[in-house]
């Protein structure tokens, strides 16, 4: 016995010993995520899954810097999403592994380099610089504008305090994804090219190189002048670059293609488009072969390319050009842009073409979600799940023994009906005001308003009734809680 004592406490030291070695931070749920982000002043995340071989590679390299960094107050942090995809399915990863920023809190940029411990130090040491520096020079800005993919640089009067504050407050809200700068020397100015204080150029290593404008402007349009312009008029978009997409706030028109001719076609047709429709579409070459889960959420067919479809990130729309159609056609293809422009179309809906078997829990498809959990005489309790969500699978029994219950009890009688929907093959349509960006997604409409309640609480029997009992809009179904575990 004290020879097993002894080696397993041996065991145990090594296994301890192990654990502690990591400079990286290992997460393992949401409450340790959330804590972490808003506990730490600035940190990157390391978004994995397994199996994944790319993620395997990068994970010594991620450890030492790690190490490197936590000199610097930097926290290197990572979290399995094969097994925390609550935690995941809030931001947009197209794929593992994924690096992202987190700033007190917040989500900003995601790492777009390679995955060398060395480049991710470089990466992290940059955005513990402060965020507005006061170009002197042009030997300056060139050093700037050589070492930045963006960089944002603002022409003022040294003397016009109000502009100098604005383009300061803007740099300390956008500077996880953007540098900034500001010149004061009219000499300097005018060597640039800039005749008119305020200014403001965006200085980028595509398209133009640089866009400029001049005038007193808000935050926010100087704010939408940055993101918009960030962007190429057209390039392919990869991981590392979707968010750029997302930020400037214009519906994104893909492009599919599955060979290199087959995109210097398509680039032919669409960059004269890409100019004509700037500030209202933006537009990225898209891989076919690598992004065919891409097209599907976008509800075109597969192996039909080239292909074209518009996402509006605002709404969720989703508009899939006829594959059937000639993408040489530019005036059939500015119709349809002018189309959705001006509200003319109907997003796609994805929807199973049946119901299947009904049982205790209401099925839901995406053709019908209006007509029955938008239904105005009951309250719908939904669960909109994946079924490959483990979280999902997890709570699957109790969301039937919930249907069960309410069944035995005539829920109906009482307003009240108990859905769900496999949300990877059914849209909830815009008219629901719901995007859902993970799974399980639980919400009660309410009825009368189709007022959207949001279910935080425990996945078990007795929470959902106790939750319903509080928030159903009759309020007449009344249950001894405490009899609820007498009846399982």
């Amino acid at each position: 016995m004290v020879k097993k004592t002894i080696l397993w406490s041996a065991i145990t030291a090594v296994f301890t010993s192990a654990v502690y070695a990591s400079h990286v931070l290992s997460l393992t749920n949401a409450q340790e995520f959330d804590e972490a982000i808003e506990s730490n002043q600035l940190m990157l995340i390391n978004f994995y899954s397994n199996p994944c071989a790319d993620c395997a590679i990068l994970s010594p390299e991620f450890e030492k810097a790690a190490e490197t960094l936590k000199t610097d107050n930097i926290t290197l942090a990572e979290i399995d999403c094969s097994v925390n995809d609550d935690v995941c399915n809030r931001y947009t990863l197209l794929g593992y592994p994924a690096m992202q920023i987190f700033r007190q809190g917040r989500a900003s940029d995601l790492y777009p380099h390679e995955r060398t411990s060395e480049r991710i130090i470089t990466f992290m040491k940059r955005h513990l610089v402060p965020g507005l520096s006061l170009l002197q020079t042009q030997q300056d800005l060139e050093a700037f504008k050589k070492d930045e993919s963006i960089l944002a640089v603002a022409y003022l009067d040294p003397s016009d305090d109000h502009h100098i504050g604005q383009w300061k407050a803007l740099s300390d809200r956008l500077i996880d994804d953007y540098a900034f700068g500001y010149v004061t020397d009219k000499d300097f100015a005018t060597a640039e090219g800039i005749t008119e204080f305020p200014s403001y150029v965006v200085y980028k290593h595509f398209d133009d190189l640089k866009n400029v404008q001049s005038g007193h402007y808000s935050s926010r349009t100087l704010d939408d002048f940055i993101k918009l312009n960030a962007v190429p008029l057209l390039e392919t978009i990869r991981p590392d670059t979707f968010m750029d997409y997302v930020d400037a706030n214009r519906p994104l028109v893909y492009l599919f293609s599955n060979s290199e001719e087959m995109q210097r076609d398509l680039h032919n047709v669409f960059f004269p488009l890409a100019i004509k429709y700037k500030g209202k579409f933006a537009f990225a070459h898209i891989d076919a072969n690598e992004y065919v889960s891409q097209a599907d959420f976008l509800a075109l067919q597969p192996g039909q390319w080239p292909a074209m479809a518009v996402h509006n990130f605002n709404t969720g729309a989703r508009f899939p050009f006829e594959q059937t159609n000639d993408l040489k056609d530019v005036q059939a293809i500015e119709s349809f842009l002018n189309d959705v422009e001006q509200n003319k179309l109907e997003p796609a809906l994805k929807s199973q073409s049946f119901r299947g078997e009904e049982d205790v829990v209401k099925v839901v498809v995406g053709n019908e979600f209006e007509k029955i959990v938008m239904d105005k005489s009951k309250d719908v309790f939904i669960e909109i799940y994946a079924p490959w969500c483990g979280h999902c699978q997890a709570m699957a029994p109790a969301w039937k023994q919930l249907g069960q219950f309410m069944e035995d009890y005539e829920g109906e009688k009482h307003g009240i009906v108990i859905a769900k929907m496999d949300g990877t093959v059914n849209d909830v349509p815009l008219s629901a005001g719901l995007q859902v960006t993970g799974y399980p997604t639980i919400k009660l409409f309410k009825a009368d308003t189709n007022t959207i309640v949001d279910y935080n609480g425990k996945r078990t029997l007795h929470d959902f009734v106790q939750f319903l009992k509080q928030e159903s809009s009759r309020q007449t179904f009344d249950i001894d809680l405490s009899r609820i575990h007498d009846e399982l």
